[in-house]
């Protein structure tokens, strides 16, 4: 079966990052994706206005390629419709599944901001109710993307938060359960989909990992100091890391 191949990036932040991202986007050369993976936290502060250029630069260099986009923490719950709306050209996946075609391959994608072990300092005081959203999640999508490869040659498992602490080593280990959650990691080892791929983890030094088989591709800009490019196929084939950062290609 044919090669899926993908583009993912998180943690843009806006402006924040945009030079670094606008460089790397423009550092491609060679590789025509068949899918733009978005892995949240593309602006701050959920300045929905602050997605435009970054969309712009992706339609200037892929057009027509389709995005898939999930939320991270600095697109604020309350503002998800905003963000809907505005792009309707994006994929937005919250809790939920979707399945597209490539190069005769089905793909199916499932897409979440994901979990965290600890609740933050902010998220205590304000939203006290993700401590069970945290808890039931990783359930969620252990029935997502099981159902999901009944009817999809390929499973592509996309979550803003870590999946596992392994792609977040870097980071002080004190602050480990407010990147992400080990139960999601459980969920990976269980169901098996052939890609995984997340961000939040800025200061990350471990970028990639393989748990039981499956791919993990940590695709914080920050940490990558540019995008990454996967190539993916079906099943128990094996998986190819293509490059991630600028000017940078490497397989492994």
């Amino acid at each position: 079966m044919a090669v899926v191949k993908i583009c993912a990036v998180g943690d843009v932040h806006g402006s924040r990052y945009f030079s670094v991202f606008a460089a790397s986007l423009r550092s491609i050369v060679g590789f025509k994706p068949d899918f733009i993976v978005f892995a949240g936290d593309m602006v701050d502060e959920g300045r929905v206005e602050d997605l435009e250029p970054i969309l712009s630069a992706v339609r200037g260099k892929f057009p027509g390629v389709p995005i898939i986009s999930v939320f991270g923490n600095e697109e604020y719950h309350e503002l998800e419709n905003k963000f809907i709306k505005r792009y309707p050209e994006v994929i937005w996946l919250n809790d939920t599944p979707a399945i597209l075609v490539a190069n005769g391959v089905r793909v199916g994608f499932v897409g979440t901001r994901g979990a965290l072990e600890k609740l933050t300092f902010w998220q205590r005081r304000h939203k006290p109710e993700l401590e069970l959203v945290y808890r039931e999640r990783p359930k969620i999508i252990k029935k997502l993307i099981t159902e999901v490869r009944k009817y999809s040659d390929l499973v592509v498992f996309v979550t803003h938060y870590a999946p596992t602490f392994i792609t977040v080593k870097g980071e002080p280990e004190k602050v480990y359960p407010y990147m992400g959650s080990r139960e999601m990691e459980k969920v990976i080892k269980e169901v098996k989909p052939e890609v995984v791929i997340h961000a939040h983890a800025h200061n990350a030094r471990r970028v990639e990992a393989v748990l039981d088989g499956v791919r993990v591709y940590n695709v914080s800009l920050p940490a990558r100091k540019g995008i990454t490019l996967i190539e993916a196929r079906p099943r128990t084939t094996l998986l190819t890391f293509v490059g991630g950062g600028i000017g940078s290609s490497h397989k492994s």
